[in-house]
């Protein structure tokens, strides 16, 4: 009837409060928080139930006990280590830190294949990343505790280090082929005995 008349249509206008908007944002911004909270909760709890590749790194465990012992004040002075075996236990710390991550670069290949194929899953490629990532921060801390006793000694540090799970590497190949050598002569004597 409007159109037949030439008038314009009447329209309901709608009055909003100028607090609806702002209730409605606030809301969102609670939920996306809450949400944001509880996901990063849930990949935390993921992430500290990773088990990790390697086992517990005593090395460091006994360098920050005797570290912890040096910085004491209530150790008497005899008590306390003397700088000669904190670093020593620097360097022993260094020298798994560094098998450690030989280990880890020497089997990237071999992990990154496996999971390209699917023949791993995710889980455990997120072990191997997440021990990868770890090894890193431990030889960025260890070049940080080097830098406390000696401005430089990183540089001949790490060659040092290198050496040192060299031989440990040598020394356990030298025994496992020892007592090898000790199983097939029982062996032998055994066969010729028969």
């Amino acid at each position: 009837m409007a159109e037949e008349t030439g008038e314009p249509p009447v329209t309901e206008q709608i009055r909003i409060s100028v607090f609806t908007p702002l209730i409605y944002v606030a809301i969102l911004l609670g939920v996306f928080i809450v949400f944001s909270i509880r996901y990063r909760r849930n990949r935390l709890n993921k992430l500290v139930s990773i088990e990790p590749i390697f086992p517990d790194n005593q090395p460091a465990k006994i360098y920050e006990s005797l570290k912890q012992s040096a910085a004491d004040p209530n150790v008497a002075k005899e008590n306390k280590p003397h700088d000669k075996v904190l670093k020593a236990a620097l360097l022993r710390r260094g020298a798994e830190a560094i098998r450690r991550s030989m280990k880890l670069k020497e089997n990237e290949p071999i992990f990154n294949k496996l999971y390209e194929d699917g023949l791993i899953g995710d889980d455990v490629y997120k072990q191997f990343q997440i021990q990868a990532k770890l090894q890193e921060i431990e030889l960025k801390e260890i070049v940080q505790e080097c830098e406390t006793y000696k401005k430089g000694w990183v540089q001949t540090f790490f060659p040092t280090v290198q050496e040192i799970c060299f031989n440990e590497a040598l020394r356990r190949r030298l025994s496992a082929i020892d007592s090898r050598s000790e199983e097939y002569a029982k062996l032998w004597e055994y066969l010729v005995d028969q």
